[in-house]
């Protein structure tokens, strides 16, 4: 197995199986957000297209941010050739194990659940494989089928992205918004590249927003919450049924729980 940096050159997919019986390889693009994975997906693939082999890209159904059918990079350029959609490998099989096809590409291949069995028996059965991946989720975990995968990698490339924050060289994604879902797919709008040192400090002041958030959200519930079950002595004895809350607002819950 070969790892490459970015400043290395991949071998193209330049060898292909020359026979049925041969096995294939795998080559895996790995990065943060930003770093031009897709990019270098595409190039290889139009290479093989160019020479004239048959080619197939998989594209991950759940992301239609920039075209619903086609791969495309944040730059809005699409693969050529023929592309087949699917939440799972496992939907497009008939495609993608076709005799005919040679080379699969695919992209976002942290979110296939089959991915790293998949690739192994296209391996295997000859087919020359390329799949760009996240190197790693938004909280810097590690994704499942890409782990699988790397053992089955006859080479794997890193790419970096740039530091949004202080300019220098990206190696993880940083989710702006506050979601915790590891599936979250969106652009500039969402995620952010970062260094090292960048990713710790804004990962602390997220930290610390949510906490404020959470905390304020609590001491409010905790208030109406005891505005709310007061209950009034009435004078015959018995005791009032707890006040409804109909546009109770902090302030106003409170004033009501002072007076009462």
């Amino acid at each position: 197995m070969t790892c490459c940096s970015s400043n290395s050159s991949l071998s193209d997919f330049n060898t292909l199986p020359r026979c049925p019986n041969r096995v294939g390889s795998i080559t895996v693009i790995l990065g943060p957000m930003f770093s031009g994975k897709t990019t270098e997906l595409l190039r290889l693939h139009d290479r093989q297209i160019i020479a004239k082999r048959t080619c197939v890209l998989v594209k991950y159904a759940g992301d239609t941010r920039y075209d619903a059918d086609l791969v495309a990079t944040h730059s809005k350029m699409t693969g050529q050739g023929r592309t087949v959609k699917a939440h799972r490998l496992s939907e497009v099989q008939s495609q993608i194990f076709n005799d005919e096809v040679q080379v699969v590409s695919i992209d976002e291949g942290q979110f296939f659940e089959d991915l790293a069995e998949t690739c192994e028996e296209l391996a295997q059965r000859g087919k020359v494989v390329c799949v760009a991946a996240l190197n790693g989720t938004f909280e810097r975990k590690p994704f499942p089928q890409i782990s699988l995968l790397l053992p089955y990698a006859n080479e794997i490339k890193q790419v970096t992205a740039v530091c949004v924050e202080c300019g220098s060289q990206a190696n993880f994604s940083f989710r702006s918004t506050l979601d915790k879902k590891v599936e979250v797919i969106g652009g500039s709008d969402t995620y952010t590249a970062l260094c090292r040192e960048c990713y710790v400090q804004k990962s602390e002041e997220k930290d610390a927003e949510e906490q404020m958030k959470t905390g304020c959200d609590k001491n409010e519930n905790d208030i109406t919450g005891i505005f709310l079950a007061k209950k009034e002595q009435r004078s015959d004895g018995s005791v009032s049924p707890p006040r409804k809350k109909i546009g109770l607002s902090k302030s106003m819950a409170l004033e009501a729980t002072a007076r009462t």
